[in-house]
C-alpha cells in the first residue's frame, strides 16, 4: 500500500514539476517552431508534373498466328514472331526508359547536365531556374565543384543518372496497362517539357529499333527467296515479308509508337514540396517534447541525488 501511495505521490510530483516549468516548455516549443519556419522558408519549392500514357496495341501481333507453321523459318531469318513468352514491347520500353544508357543519352541530347546538376530553385513568378554559382560559372561555362575522388569536377555519368532518378518516376499498372510518368523539379514548366521529351525519345528509340529489325529481316528474306525454288517455301517467305513490311509501315507512320499519351502533362500550379505547415508543427512538437524530457531528467536527478 505504501508503494502504491509512493508511486502516486511521485507521479503527482512529476506532473507538478512539468506544470511548474510550463513557461519554459511553451517557450521552447515556440522557439523550435520558429526554427521550423526558418527551415521551411529556406527550402525551395518543388513541382511535380505527371503524364498518363497507355501502351499502343501490338498491331504486329498477328504474326502469332504464323508461329506454328513458320516458327522454324522465321527463327532462321532472325524474325521474332508473336509469342506469349518473354517480355512484351511495353516492358522492354519501360526498362529502356529507366536505364542508365538511355537517361545519359537523353540528358546529353537535350543539354540538361547544367540545369539538372546545378539548379537549386526557380523564380517564383517566371519559374526560371536559379543556379548554384559555387558549382558552375555560367559566364565561362566552367565547373567549380569541390569533390573528392573518384568524382570529378564535371559530373560523371553515374552522378547524372542517379540525380535524374531522384526526380523521375515510372509507375506501370499491369492490370489496367496504364503507365504514369512523373518528374518533380524546381520549375514546373521545365518538368513538363522534360516529360514531353522523354515520351518522344522513348517512342522514337523503339520505333527506330523495329524499323531496323524489320528492314534487316526483309533484306534477308528477299535474298533467301531468290535461292528458293520450292513453291510452298516461297509462299512462306512471301507471308513473312508481308508481315515484316506491315511492321515497317506501322513504325514509319506512327510517332507514338509504344506509349500513347492519354492525359498530357499540365503545368502544376501547386507545389508538391515542401509542406511548410507540417515542418513548423513538427518543430513545435519536437521542441515541446525535448523540453519536457529535459525537465523530467533534471527532476529525477534531484529526486535521487
Amino acid at each position: 500500500m505504501s508503494t502504491t501511495t509512493s508511486d502516486e505521490i511521485s507521479l503527482t510530483e512529476v506532473w507538478a514539476e512539468v506544470f511548474r516549468r510550463k513557461i519554459f516548455i511553451i517557450v521552447s516549443g515556440f522557439l523550435c517552431a520558429a526554427i521550423g519556419v526558418v527551415i521551411a522558408l529556406s527550402l525551395p519549392n518543388m513541382y511535380t508534373a505527371k503524364v498518363l500514357t497507355v501502351p499502343k496495341m501490338e498491331e504486329s501481333g498477328g504474326l502469332g498466328s504464323l508461329t506454328n507453321g513458320l516458327g522454324g523459318l522465321a527463327g532462321m531469318a532472325g524474325i521474332k514472331l508473336g509469342s506469349s513468352s518473354g517480355p512484351d514491347k511495353t516492358q522492354v520500353a519501360l526498362e529502356v526508359l529507366k536505364s542508365q544508357r538511355f537517361i545519359n543519352q537523353f540528358v546529353e541530347k537535350h543539354n540538361l547536365v547544367v540545369p539538372l546538376m546545378v539548379s537549386k530553385a526557380s523564380h517564383p513568378v517566371s519559374f526560371e531556374l536559379i543556379y548554384d554559382e559555387d558549382k558552375y560559372d555560367r559566364q565561362t561555362n566552367k565547373w567549380l565543384r569541390e569533390v573528392k575522388p573518384p568524382k570529378t569536377v564535371e559530373p560523371t555519368p553515374q552522378e547524372i543518372y542517379e540525380r535524374f532518378l531522384d526526380i523521375f518516376e515510372v509507375n506501370h499498372d499491369p492490370k489496367s496497362g496504364f503507365v504514369d510518368l512523373s518528374i518533380e523539379f524546381y520549375s514546373p514548366k521545365i518538368a513538363v517539357k522534360w516529360l514531353e521529351w522523354l515520351i518522344e525519345d522513348i517512342n522514337e528509340e523503339m520505333r527506330q529499333e523495329d524499323i531496323a529489325e524489320a528492314q534487316a529481316s526483309i533484306d534477308y528474306l528477299n535474298d533467301a527467296l531468290a535461292k528458293v525454288t520450292n513453291t510452298s517455301m516461297q509462299t512462306s517467305f512471301y507471308q513473312l515479308i508481308e508481315d515484316q513490311t506491315k511492321i515497317l509501315m506501322l513504325a514509319n507512320s506512327n510517332k507514338e509508337y509504344i506509349l500513347k499519351t492519354i492525359s498530357p502533362a499540365m503545368i502544376p500550379e501547386k507545389r508538391s514540396k515542401p509542406s511548410r505547415v507540417l515542418i513548423v508543427i513538427a518543430g513545435g512538437v519536437i521542441g515541446g517534447f525535448l523540453s519536457v524530457l529535459w525537465v523530467l531528467i533534471r527532476f529525477f536527478k534531484r529526486s535521487y541525488s
